[in-house]
């Protein structure tokens, strides 16, 4: 299975430019709205933390049921149940799609999460998994995994899955982009300061130039991250 270069199209969400992970968050929402019919009918969102995706995302879904610890590192996460993603109390063969976006690499055992939504998924439900190929260090000391297209692909194949293409966020230009930029902030500056503005202005020049020369000059192989996108067989 060879890579898919990433989605042109992008999603009704715009990430601010001066993010530093605007690239990453961009690419991976422009990655699920490429895969927006695949959301539908009883959708159930692994590790949902604030559920960012369902206005947008879920327009076709007759049920959203979010998921989620009762507390991480960002604050208590929107869930609609308290519980592990590798442990859902999800009745077996009930949800037409599983969605899980930068859940995997925080979790000591990922392959549950896999057997989990291999579990619950109807036969032809979807399951859509996001993870990170190059990231820094982050909601530590939980993080532990980064994935390459491979990973994901034997983690997906282990839990009796059917990989259907796993979708890169951005290529080699792209991540050299979102290194550095993530890297400004570490110049320091106290908040509202004329260096404060510049290096905002710093991270938006660098990242816009990045997503341009990587749509321009499309380069395969590093990439900031992966969206599995895998089937449960009839």
């Amino acid at each position: 299975m060879s890579p898919r270069r990433p989605a042109r199209e992008r999603a009704p969400v715009t990430v601010p430019w001066t993010w530093g992970t605007r690239l990453y968050d961009q690419a991976l929402c422009d990655a699920l709205w490429a895969e927006r019919d695949r959301v539908r009918g009883v959708v159930i969102d692994l590790g949902c933390g604030m559920q960012p995706y369902r206005p947008w995302l879920g327009r076709e879904a007759v049920r959203w049921v979010g998921l989620d610890l009762p507390s991480s590192a960002s604050g208590r996460p929107t869930a609609d149940v308290f519980a592990s993603a590798g442990g859902a109390p999800v009745r077996g063969a009930s949800a037409d799609c599983v969605l899980s976006t930068q859940v995997i690499e925080h979790m000591p055992r990922p392959w549950t999460l896999f057997t989990e939504a291999a579990r619950i998924l109807k036969p032809g439900g979807t399951l859509l998994v996001s993870a990170p190929q190059a990231q820094w260090l982050h909601e530590e000391p939980h993080d532990y995994w980064r994935y390459t297209r491979y990973g994901l692909l034997q983690l997906a194949t282990d839990a009796g899955l059917a990989p259907v293409r796993v979708v890169p966020f951005g290529g080699a230009l792209a991540l050299i982009g979102f290194l550095l930029s993530t890297h400004v902030p570490t110049l320091g500056a106290r908040e509202g300061s004329l260096w404060w503005h510049a290096r905002r202005g710093m991270q938006a020049l660098i990242q816009w130039c990045a997503d341009a020369a990587d749509h321009v000059a499309y380069v395969p192989g590093d990439t900031m991250g992966n969206l599995l996108v895998a089937e449960r067989p009839h």
